[in-house]
């Protein structure tokens, strides 16, 4: 099996159909709405909130169709075809790696060129850093929950609940843990780790784009640590 060949059937399956397309202009039309808000109702909101409007949706579809890349695959059993071999089964999710970084890559053009479109209807000025910014972190944050769900799926292949758990993680979860931490139910010590946790974090600051350093380097280890233990998984996995 070639891993490119495969990422490339999956980016021409990507843009045959429609889905992909209804999804960025759904996530587009929040961040108007906050826009039109902005320019005509004297809305108390800056350009950080036309991007934080469009990760509402955007982060949750990116996501989406990062696992949609695999679950079809086992939807339709293609993927025990496939796992032959142990070299195949690693290409297997190499090529998926890519495939998440390419839709994260398409959901931060679209929110760049989106900010883009907005700062020029608004009036605005942009700084560069906000558009880069953009592209970095939904590549990211695709990713990181696409293949965290990819290596989950290597031992629980019930596909509608992957995707239940997946759509609470990213809009349910980090809200549940910040009243946690604001009710100071938990104690100095367990705050301090879970707030360094990137599925804590990193939906929260998606829509701003906000991230330190520290934040990103935490994001980027973590992406390494679950694609290695994706490649040790589904290496000892049985077809």
């Amino acid at each position: 099996m070639i891993a490119s060949k495969l990422f490339w059937l999956d980016v021409r399956g990507l843009h045959s159909k429609f889905y992909l397309y209804v999804a960025l202009i759904g996530s587009i039309f929040p961040a108007f709405g906050i826009a039109y808000s902005i320019k005509n109702l004297d809305g108390p909101f800056t350009i950080l909130h036309v991007t934080s409007f469009y990760a509402l949706f955007g982060s949750i579809l990116c996501v989406s169709f990062g696992m949609n890349l695999f679950t079809k695959d086992m939807g339709s059993g293609v993927n025990t075809l496939i796992f032959n071999s142990q070299t195949n089964r690693k290409k297997y999710v190499l090529s998926k790696f890519t495939g998440f970084l390419y839709i994260g890559l398409v959901f931060g053009i679209t929110c760049s060129l989106m900010t883009l479109g907005m700062a020029y209807y608004l009036n605005s000025t942009v700084e560069l850093s906000l558009y880069l910014k953009s592209i970095l972190n939904y590549i990211l944050f695709s990713v990181l929950y696409a293949t965290f769900f990819l290596f989950i799926s290597l031992f629980y292949r019930k596909v509608t609940v992957l995707f239940v758990i997946a759509v609470l993680s990213i809009s349910f979860l980090p809200n549940l843990v910040s009243t946690l931490l604001e009710g100071n139910i938990l104690p100095a010590s367990v705050e301090k780790i879970v707030e360094k946790v990137p599925f804590y974090f990193f939906p929260i600051l998606i829509g701003s784009h906000n991230l330190s350093g520290m934040e990103y380097l935490i994001v980027a280890l973590s992406i390494v640590v679950v694609l290695l233990c994706s490649l040790f998984a589904i290496s000892k996995q049985d077809y």
